[in-house]
């Protein structure tokens, strides 16, 4: 009986293992949270307490109601910031908090 041979390349295992583990949207959204400053501007991210996700959502708390207030103007363009640093459409909704 002959043996296959099951090699693969390094490349497509990698590939591979983060399709099925979701790791290229975790590590989109580890660079989200630590890119923040540059993604959502310095007043912003200054008053941001956290930054969490759920499926396609982003949850931003801010400290001041004056700057949630603010945020929920600018919210397409926080979106598009976003998504146009991930290289593509990682958030479709953001909620203040």
């Amino acid at each position: 009986m002959a043996k296959k041979n099951n090699l693969v390349k390094l490349g497509d295992a990698i590939t591979q293992l983060f399709k099925q583990e979701n790791l290229d949207v975790k590590i989109s959204q580890f660079s989200v949270k630590n890119n923040w400053k540059e993604i959502a501007g310095e007043p912003i991210a200054v008053n941001t307490t956290d930054i969490f996700f759920n499926n396609k959502t982003i949850f931003v708390t801010l400290r001041s109601a004056a700057m949630k207030h603010e945020v929920s103007f600018r919210k397409e363009e926080l979106l598009k910031n976003i998504n146009r640093f991930c290289g593509y459409k990682l958030v479709e909704q953001i909620i203040i908090r």
